[in-house]
């Protein structure tokens, strides 16, 4: 007798059509930080703070959907079929690396103290650190359970015949479990990064870094589904 291994699709479509619409939301407040920074706006920190808040809700609703959905389907985020083939060249465990915040950092905020600037540069070295932590992680896990059958296993159904199945299945529950607590721990360290950079900005600073990271975000996206677009023609 033969099992059939199948990954359920729903998880992977029920959250593209959410981050489409995560997505929509998120031009909306980057038009609002964008009015936010402009000079009759700028020493309005109430304002800011309001809007400031608003959107890290926004990006952390993103997570918790992601978290719900990795639990699922892990392989999904490693590569997700939603993203267009230049977005891929940025991913980083399922996500952008932590440390490009403070590439944005700098290019979109100019008035930073002695004292801010010694704080990001600890800041990043920490980080940095800890992405390479993980990425040997990962490495480590991938050479272990010999992840490229593995995966394909994950990503594609296929028959196995008894005696095979046991083996199989224990293999890639142990490649699932191991993914999915480096996918969350590198969303955990993008989460941290963001919030101790934020912790040592004004207001109007970190409107600044939001706007700028936003802006990148969808940038990059638009800029992969022109290129991908017109490849296919």
């Amino acid at each position: 007798m033969a099992h059939l291994t199948q990954p359920n699709p729903n998880f992977g479509l029920n959250f593209q059509t959410f981050f489409s619409g995560w997505l929509s939301c998120q031009q909306k407040f980057i038009d609002q930080l964008i009015s936010a920074i402009a000079p009759e706006n700028i020493h309005n920190n109430e304002q800011h703070q309001n809007l400031i808040d608003q959107v890290l809700s926004h990006y952390q609703q993103y997570y918790e959907e992601k978290s719900l959905a990795a639990r699922e389907d892990v392989f999904l985020f490693i590569s997700p079929p939603w993203f267009s083939s230049y977005e891929i060249t940025f991913l980083w465990l399922g996500g952008f690396r932590p440390s490009l915040l403070f590439k944005l950092l700098n290019s979109s905020v100019k008035d930073l103290t002695e004292e801010q600037e010694h704080e990001m540069e600890q800041l990043k070295g920490e980080t940095r650190r800890e992405e390479r932590e993980l990425s040997e992680t990962m490495a480590r896990l991938q050479e272990r359970i010999a992840a490229p059958s593995l995966f394909n296993l994950a990503r594609n159904f296929v028959y196995l015949v008894d005696g095979e199945v046991s083996d199989a299945d224990a293999a890639l529950r142990e490649l699932q479990a191991g993914m999915l607590l480096v996918l969350e721990a590198a969303d955990g360290l993008r989460g941290t990064a963001m919030r101790k950079i934020m912790q040592n900005l004004s207001p109007i600073q970190r409107v600044k870094l939001l706007t700028a990271a936003g802006q990148f975000h969808l940038r990059v996206r638009r800029l992969g589904v022109e290129r991908d677009q017109q490849t296919v023609q």
